[in-house]
């Protein structure tokens, strides 16, 4: 982003989560959900001018708001950024509320979603023992995170549960989503 005028103040913000994320708080009719969501970053105040379009694992959210950007929508952004947020498989927070530590990575905007998925993406795998304590039970995951193998993940989750604690569960891709952590650890 090059200004001939030198250096002036803008506000950024690196950690907007789109209704297309894993995980979101966004709820209705999926067309109104993203209407009012790009109309809420058009009235941005003027000071506003990147956004870092924040999404777990996938980038489906900054792709949609690439795209939108480009139909002539989002005029008031100067720039969008594609953020990756991983769970890592640390712990942190107080002796009582333990949280799993997030890891955000913020891609440049010469770098295109297609490249990240395909280079960046494609590169992460992630292992997941399931109750090593019963041998009966032992499954191995592995495997790279698309959304299907996420949700395979949580089937195996759920199906090596107890019956009884089975129905607490939720929709498979969100229980292997919920469960799924990354490792800093070069192997």
């Amino acid at each position: 982003m090059h200004d001939p005028s030198g250096s002036q103040w803008r506000k950024w913000d690196l950690h907007v989560h789109a209704p297309l994320s894993m995980f979101h708080r966004y709820y209705g009719n999926p067309e109104a959900v993203w209407e009012r969501f790009l109309q809420e970053l058009e009235a941005l105040p003027p000071e506003f001018k990147v956004i870092g379009v924040n999404d777990y694992i996938f980038l489906e959210g900054f792709k949609k708001l690439r795209q939108d950007q480009e139909n002539g929508r989002l005029k008031n952004i100067q720039l969008l950024l594609p953020v990756i947020e991983l769970r890592l498989d640390k712990f942190g927070g107080s002796q009582s509320h333990l949280s799993k530590v997030n890891f955000h990575i913020i891609f440049s905007e010469e770098v295109g979603a297609a490249l990240v998925e395909k280079q960046f993406l494609n590169g992460l795998w992630s292992k997941y023992e399931l109750a090593p304590s019963y041998a009966e039970l032992k499954k191995t995951w592995k495997a790279l995170p698309t959304p299907e193998s996420i949700k395979e993940l949580g089937t195996l989750i759920v199906e090596t549960a107890p019956a009884g604690e089975r129905p607490k569960f939720g929709e498979p891709l969100m229980e292997g989503f919920g469960n799924l952590t990354f490792t800093m650890e070069v192997s």
